[in-house]
């Protein structure tokens, strides 16, 4: 099966597949804020794109970003 898909087609795949899992992200990170308000500048921008990305291993050992 020699198959190809075309840069549109891939495009495609990859929003259909990124937008749920940043979404999971997003609420995530709302329903984990509470260690934020101790964090400023840098390191808050840090943790908070860190539980947007990291959130499958943060619910499996259920941490906090800090």
């Amino acid at each position: 099966m020699d198959r190809r898909l075309s840069i549109r087609q891939m495009m495609f795949l990859a929003i259909a597949a990124g937008i749920p899992y940043f979404a999971i992200g997003l609420v995530w990170l709302i329903t984990h804020q509470d260690h934020l308000t101790d964090l400023h500048g840098v390191d808050r921008v840090f943790s908070t794109v860190g539980q947007v990305i990291a959130w499958p291993a943060l619910v499996v050992a259920d941490l906090d970003l800090r």
